[in-house]
């Protein structure tokens, strides 16, 4: 048997947690991260929505 380490060869394998190999286990983390992902975007989109009906020349720079 080995003993070494087998390590993920994603690039950003340090940084992010490891999958996990129960089904259940790794369908809950991908649908927990894909709300995550939902909401920052719905923000993003609902920010945008109010700057730009609020009047967006009011924020272009006082020199012009």
């Amino acid at each position: 048997m080995s003993t070494k380490v087998h390590h993920s060869r994603f690039f950003l394998g340090y940084r992010l947690p490891a999958v996990p190999r129960d089904y259940l286990q790794r369908r809950r983390m991908f649908r927990r991260i894909s709300g995550i992902v939902v909401v920052i975007l719905l923000s993003l989109l609902v920010a945008g929505a109010i700057i730009y009906s609020s009047n967006p020349s009011g924020f272009t720079s006082p020199g012009r």
